[in-house]
């Protein structure tokens, strides 16, 4: 009966019902989007249409079928360039016919998306036809790398590896693989973003369940309970995976749904290294069995999600704690999960990890042995039983802490802030009433204090850095002709144009007459010519500042980290992401303390109450806004300006070619995106008022600010590019 109650109380929420409804409708339509999307020259249903034609083949069959469909493109697109296929091993004029007539397009629209869909769909049969010889070259690399004196050591972990790799392939030789299509499966089993929506489904649930209860007031009530409170800990801990398998059963059914409809899965007895994303995998299973053992290991992953939420919940007594021990728990995760080799002694730290759990894909995918004391242990045996020691760990200390914990809180304390007279909140000035309850009671003084540690111990300068050669030839070129574009900078360009053509045409000759080999030639010309790579990036830099009314030559290495660039990689998501947290975690508290306590009635009962009240806490927002944004942005801004100079700041944005639209400075574009970025957290700010003044508890506002402001920039990072564009992610990254 309390198990019926708990799962009622979970589960019948119209809040947790609400949550649950918006994230399966946004989990099928970014599954489709994230497929449909991609920058393929074909579309999935001409990749099914292109597979039907295949079906019932043997892989033999279709394999030379699909390889003559290759071939003649090949050929006919060397028709289209013109040139003479008379002499190839060809129906030369049939193939003429058939590019005049387009016959040769069977399911595009034009001949390069006609041969990307056939090489795609190659590769994959091909994989099939093939499957023996993968096989066989797995035996002979292990022979030859044996032999290698760097991996000869027999007592090594590299040497074991190894040896043991073709034993554990053996019994695969021979196995009958069957072309279908590969995608569907890929696709409803390897998207990343649906662990993210499953974790934050079941964070509502463990959170109504625990939290919730907290905040009320109500745990206290289980203490007069028959049997204690073991009882009721236990019962809690199955609600959390019953949610882990609610959200399992409604995520994936959407996720094999939308794929069967998008691609098929094709013959679900086949093996399943005939699907291409398989076929380095060592288990001889079929399709329908990796399904069901693909399910069966991400319940696994989400019940230990489940109850590692469960503990967290149980040792924190507020919504505030909750969200930072999760919060720096998974960054301690994701650090370990990226930093550490797979070879590495410490690899246990890496695979027996959340985020390595949550690629369970690659789990059946490839073949991996892990580095325990030496000795190559197959990571499925790993994640077997390190998942089973997890789930009994977490679980049992979780409700021996429920039932053991003291619920009537004791009115001293060996440490608070209050004993100090200038944080006991005792006045009748508004604005500090309010920044005692923001600072002390929601705990943003202490997060701020930390926030702000951690970034001073984690600082550190950065220098100028290059790749390459080319690199440091780019910027003394860019220095050199730095400033205005003129027509004298125009004629020392075409004379270093000159020098580069020139010694390749001496270098030619001289190749031409010489008898050797010419690689004393090409190093007798290397010096010189060594730049040219550099000077040709500098040269088109050119050839758009004269498309340009003021643009300037600028050392622009620098800017473009700040602004977006390539090497900037995903350094703006990742500063937002980290300025999104800190302000979620400040201000959350703001408001929905009010509301849940019923304190807000107050504010009704004097003039101008509520006015008053939301310009105090409008001010201490932007006061927090501006310190989480100072601490999160202006050491990277100084480091990279830094380390990189500011020299050609003022030059106009149309200086840097992907700034050509923007009618202002570097420096002015600069403040800018700044501008934009804080203006973004203030946003942020107003959204988590409007969530807590609506929703009126603490951690429901923690978990819808999560999935509003977290959860666009965590799909963004995963590389679903429809999320650069929603809600405040454009402005936050600011370089689009």
């Amino acid at each position: 009966m309390i198990f019926v109650n708990e799962l009622i109380k979970a589960f019948c929420k119209r809040t947790t019902i609400a949550i649950f409804a918006v994230l399966l409708l946004l989990n099928g339509v970014l599954l489709y989007i994230n497929e449909t999307k991609q920058t393929l020259e074909y579309t999935p249903e001409q990749y099914k249409a292109a597979y039907q034609t295949l079906e019932g083949l043997d892989t033999h069959v279709a394999f030379e079928r699909i390889s003559q469909k290759k071939s003649e493109l090949e050929l006919i697109q060397r028709l289209s360039f013109g040139e003479d296929i008379s002499q190839e091993n060809c129906n030369a004029e049939e193939l003429l016919k058939s590019y005049k007539t387009k016959s040769y397009l069977e399911f595009t629209d034009d001949i390069y998306s006609e041969i990307e869909l056939t090489d795609r769909i190659y590769e994959e049969v091909a994989a099939c036809e093939n499957y023996d010889s993968y096989l066989e070259n797995i035996d002979s690399t292990a022979r030859k790398m044996t032999g290698i004196s760097l991996f000869a050591d027999p007592d090594s972990f590299s040497y074991k590896n190894i040896a043991q790799t073709p034993a554990d392939f053996a019994y695969l030789k021979g196995s009958k693989l069957t072309a279908a299509p590969s995608k569907g499966i890929s696709m409803a089993t390897g998207f990343l973003a649906t662990d993210l929506i499953a974790m934050l489904m079941i964070m509502t649930v463990v959170m109504t369940i625990v939290t919730r209860e907290k905040e009320l007031d109500q745990i206290t009530l289980s203490r007069t309970t028959y049997k204690g409170r073991m009882p009721l800990g236990i019962t809690k801990i199955f609600t959390c995976f019953a949610a882990a398998i609610v959200a399992e059963m409604l995520l994936y059914g959407v996720n094999f749904a939308v794929s069967y409809i998008t691609y098929g899965f094709g013959d679900l007895s086949r093996q399943i290294q005939s699907v291409y994303e398989f076929n380095g995998s060592n288990l001889k299973i079929s399709v329908l069995q990796y399904f069901a053992l693909f399910l069966a290991a991400k319940l696994a992953v989400y019940c230990v999600f489940a109850a590692m939420i469960y503990l967290v919940t149980v040792v924190s007594n507020t919504a505030v704690k909750v969200y930072g021990i999760l919060i720096i728990t998974i960054a301690a995760e994701a650090v370990l999960y990226y930093t550490i080799p797979s070879t590495s002694y410490l690899c246990p730290l890496k695979y027996i990890n959340i985020l390595a759990y949550a690629n369970t894909k690659d789990l059946f995918a490839s073949y991996l042995n892990l580095n325990i004391f030496g000795k190559p242990v197959n990571y499925m045996a790993v994640f077997v039983g390190s998942a089973i020691v997890l789930l009994l760990i977490l679980s049992i200390l979780s409700v021996l802490i429920f039932s053991k914990q003291r619920v009537i809180k004791s009115r001293t304390r060996k440490f608070s802030l209050a004993k100090f007279s200038i944080f006991k909140g005792r006045t009748t000035n508004l604005f500090l009433q309010e920044c005692y309850k923001v600072f002390i009671c929601g705990k943003a003084l202490l997060i701020l204090i930390a926030f702000a540690v951690i970034t001073a111990v984690s600082y550190s300068p950065i220098s100028e850095s290059f790749s390459s050669a080319d690199e440091v030839y780019y910027k003394q070129y860019m220095l050199k002709f730095e400033g205005e574009y003129t027509a004298e900078k125009q004629k020392m360009i075409d004379a270093e144009a000159q020098k580069f053509a020139d010694a390749q045409m001496k270098m030619s000759e001289e190749m031409a007459n010489s008898d050797g080999d010419g690689v004393f030639i090409m190093m007798k010309y290397q010096d010189i010519l060594a730049p040219q790579y550099a000077f040709d990036e500098v040269k088109q830099h050119a050839e758009y500042l004269q498309t340009t009314e003021d643009g300037q030559f600028v050392y622009d290495s620098g800017y473009k980290l700040l602004t977006g660039g390539e090497t900037a990689g995903n350094k703006d998501l990742t500063l937002g992401l980290t300025a999104m947290t800190m302000v979620i975690l400040c201000l959350t508290y703001v408001y929905a303390a009010e509301y849940q306590t019923g304190a807000n009635v107050l504010l009704k009962t004097s003039a101008r109450g509520r006015e008053d009240t939301f310009l105090c806490k409008f001010g201490i927002g932007v006061v927090i806004v501006t310190m989480i944004f100072a601490l999160t942005y202006a050491p990277y801004f100084y480091n990279v300006l830094n380390a990189y100079g500011t020299r050609g700041i003022n030059a106009p944005a149309c200086s840097i070619e992907s700034l050509s639209n923007f009618d202002v400075s570097i420096k002015g574009y600069l403040i800018l995106i700044i501008a934009g970025r804080y203006l973004a957290l203030l946003c942020a700010m107003l959204i988590i008022y409007f969530l807590s003044a609506k929703l009126k508890s603490v951690i429901s506002t923690f978990l819808a600010a999560t999935a509003v402001l977290i959860l666009p920039i965590l799909l963004a990072l995963l590389g679903i590019g429809f999320f650069d564009y929603v809600l405040l992610n454009p402005i936050l990254i600011g370089n689009i």
